[in-house]
């Protein structure tokens, strides 16, 4: 609902900067010391995530997962064999004997070959098969091992993305705390900055001679008693002027009716009452 005396202007953002130089300091001051809390709430805050972080991967990788098993000497029990003795070698006697057949009843002196004696060693040939025995539950051992490898690096994964969600989110936050407090700042320093711009105004026509008319403030501007104190001011010196002009009229009547009307007195009593009516119109 429109006040009466009020033209009912609206807000723009165009004119939102009235006063740059009151409105700008109050809202970098404002936005540098909301900057300055939220780079070091951001700090602390990144410092706990990142030791929480560290915490739980170190806890993860604590906790081992299971080996895969041996394929190569793998037992029936999942235990390592033993491995197989080499297969025997066989040495064979050298052929000749070197004692002779006793003659006449009487033992034979030893003969003595001239030539050296030779060893021969034979090694037989054989085969011996390895047959690998798995154990049964292979399978599930190396499921278990590689799903929980898998699962480690899945957890790993998710901390590091949750750290990374609390970085971004803190710079969201601080980069939208910060415009709001722009625009805050701003859109306040203009409900205090118009009823100023306004009373300036009327003082300068004041200064000049006019008397405007005083409309009401737009709804939310602060200052509101010192404006209406002005006004009422301004209003008890348009009254004045008023009061001015109507003994003016009176005083020139009067001279016309007495036939003094062209005296210069009364000319320059009717150029002063024409200034006056001009300055409230």
């Amino acid at each position: 609902m429109t006040r009466p005396g009020d033209r009912g202007y609206k807000r723009s953002w165009k004119n939102l900067l009235i006063n740059k130089r009151y409105q700008l300091r109050f809202t970098l001051f404002m936005v540098g010391l909301s900057a300055l809390l939220m780079v070091g709430l951001g700090i602390w805050v990144m410092a706990v995530a990142n030791e929480t972080t560290a915490v739980s991967i170190t806890s993860v990788r604590g906790d081992a997962c299971p080996k895969l098993p041996g394929l190569d000497r793998a037992a029936p029990g999942g235990e390592d064999e033993e491995p197989l003795p080499p297969p025997p070698m066989k040495l064979d006697e050298p052929h000749g004997d070197t004692t002779a057949p006793a003659t006449n009843g009487s033992a034979a002196p030893h003969a003595i070959d001239d030539e050296p004696r030779h060893v021969t060693v034979q090694i037989d040939e054989s085969s011996m098969t390895l047959t690998p025995t798995l154990p049964p539950d292979l399978a599930d051992r190396v499921v278990a091992h590689w799903t929980c490898e898998l699962r480690q690096v899945a957890t790993f994964d998710q901390l590091e993305r949750g750290r990374l969600r609390i970085l971004w989110a803190m710079i969201l936050t601080g980069v939208a705390l910060v415009l709001g407090l722009a625009l805050y700042g701003i859109k306040m320093t203009h409900r205090v900055a118009g009823p100023l711009f306004k009373v300036s105004l009327y003082l300068s026509k004041m200064r000049e001679g006019r008397f405007d008319k005083v409309y009401n403030l737009r709804k939310g501007d602060q200052l509101v008693d010192f404006y209406d104190q002005f006004k009422h001011a301004h209003g008890g010196i348009v009254a004045m002027q008023k009061d001015d002009i109507a003994r003016l009229a009176a005083v020139i009547a009067a001279a016309d009716a007495a036939g003094a009307g062209q005296h210069p007195a009364i000319a320059e009593l009717r150029e002063l009452l024409a200034r006056k009516e001009k300055s409230i119109e």
